[in-house]
């Protein structure tokens, strides 16, 4: 005679079922929100998904009535060919692997801030990338400001969502049009990772739904454009590619650059700072160790800061695809006239 299911254990499988691919902690959440004066905690919840999911050990697998929600767990090659008895708990690590770009000649833009952008400042940019026939154009953060998601205090002239989202659209729509065979490359930074970061806050129930991700509602397939995730940091050749707000406690101040080579001591080009700066070192075995961070292309007088050293700006890297050696122009404009 099958056993009384609780209502919990009857959401868990309505839940593995709608969100397959979904982690057992996020399900938990989800299931622990429904039913908070049921579960003790959500410790329990997540015990409840792995249950359901055949997580559990052979004891409760061998004893489940309903195996069709059963979700192996991942091992690497070696473990494969081990006994089947060893099990290990479901990881969370994050693969932070380097996103590789073997393009020789880049146009780095970041921090358009849209529907904040600087229109004359990103015609200046995009130019110059068709000037110098790059094959590559990196977005490289911030392309949206996302300013109804923020915990900070939000401008109370911004547009909806909505309207954000077709103007981002919009742009990137434009910038395939203006380069059809180049490859085109959009790093988040902590502006765009507002979407994602509110929807699991207070919306966990769509969170695992594709329809919601950045990279659909901005059409990145259509449009052939690369999505590199929140701080995953970009190769190109020898120089390292950063938004600016992976380091811990920032690294802004009066001079990024610097600021950015004491945290990474490695080549590394960042945005984030809306400031153009350079520092090059040379170390005691004598290498040289070179950092810039990029203007942005977005408004110098924002709501929150209307006082401040912002400039526009933008980056061109030439790189030798073999080597991996590589030169960075990191270009300030000023007063509608773009200089080294």
């Amino acid at each position: 005679m099958p056993r009384h299911k609780s209502l919990p254990r009857i959401e868990s499988e309505k839940l593995c079922a709608k969100f397959p691919n979904a982690p057992d902690l996020q399900l938990a959440r989800m299931l622990y929100k429904s039913f908070e004066q049921q579960l003790t905690n959500l410790d329990t919840a997540r015990s409840i998904i792995r249950l359901t999911r055949g997580h559990n050990g052979d004891r409760s697998r061998k004893s489940s009535e309903n195996k069709s929600l059963f979700k192996p767990l991942t091992y690497d090659n070696k473990i494969k060919s081990r006994p089947e008895k060893i099990e290990l708990p479901e990881s969370y690590a994050n693969d932070y692997s380097p996103y590789i770009i073997n393009q020789s000649r880049t146009l780095v833009i970041s921090d358009l801030h849209i529907p904040y952008h600087d229109n004359e400042a990103i015609g200046l940019a995009l130019q110059y990338g068709l000037d110098k026939n790059v094959t590559c154009v990196l977005i490289n953060g911030d392309l949206m400001d996302m300013p109804a998601f923020s915990r900070f205090e939000k401008d109370w002239r911004m547009r909806t969502a909505g309207e954000e989202f077709e103007a981002s659209r919009q742009f990137l729509r434009e910038l395939r049009r203006l380069f059809p065979k180049a490859k085109i490359v959009f790093k988040e930074g902590n502006h765009d990772d507002r979407w994602e970061r509110w929807l699991y806050n207070k919306a966990p129930e769509i969170f695992g739904d594709s329809e919601f991700r950045l990279d659909i509602r901005l059409k990145f397939g259509e449009l052939k454009i690369d999505h590199v995730k929140d701080k995953k940091i970009i190769k190109i050749g020898k120089l390292s590619i950063l938004h600016g707000h992976e380091m811990a406690g920032g690294a802004g101040g009066v001079n990024p650059s610097r600021s950015t080579f004491l945290k990474t001591t490695s080549n590394v080009l960042v945005g984030h700072f809306h400031k153009t700066s350079n520092h090059t070192e040379t170390t005691m075995d004598g290498n040289v160790i070179s950092v810039h961070s990029v203007g942005c292309l977005c408004g110098l007088a924002p709501l929150y800061m209307p006082i401040n050293k912002h400039n526009h700006g933008f980056a061109y890297i030439e790189t030798d695809i073999t080597t991996g050696e590589y030169n960075v122009d990191n270009l300030k404009i000023i007063k509608g006239k773009v200089y080294r």
